[in-house]
């Protein structure tokens, strides 16, 4: 199965904010299949605290607009999973709200 995985950041001072978007978040989209806890410190290639959902490819297009209505202002990255991770977190990704700098280092090589 085809998966996207989409990071909501926040800051340290959002919080409650993330923590009411991912209950919210887990309740309006039946169809994820994973809900993470929230990561509160940068891991990786994210540079700010998040935490990541997993949508089946087949819900992606109806799944976006709901993230992006009810995101309460939180920036999102959403990504195919892909073998090669520096094209699916930047060619292949997509925005909802303010771009976040990624450590793209981070990533492994192809």
């Amino acid at each position: 199965m085809q998966i996207f995985h989409a990071h909501i950041y926040f800051s340290e001072n959002e919080i409650t904010l993330a923590e009411t978007v991912r209950e919210t978040l887990a309740n309006a989209i039946p169809k994820l299949t994973y809900i993470g806890k929230l990561i509160p410190q940068p891991i990786g290639p994210h540079t700010k605290p998040m935490f990541e959902i997993h949508i089946p490819a087949s819900h992606i297009n109806q799944t976006i607009p709901i993230i992006d209505e009810l995101r309460q202002g939180l920036s999102v990255l959403i990504h195919p999973v892909k073998t090669d991770e520096l094209e699916a977190h930047t060619t292949s990704a997509k925005w909802l709200g303010e771009h976040i700098p990624l450590n793209l280092n981070a990533l492994p090589p192809n």
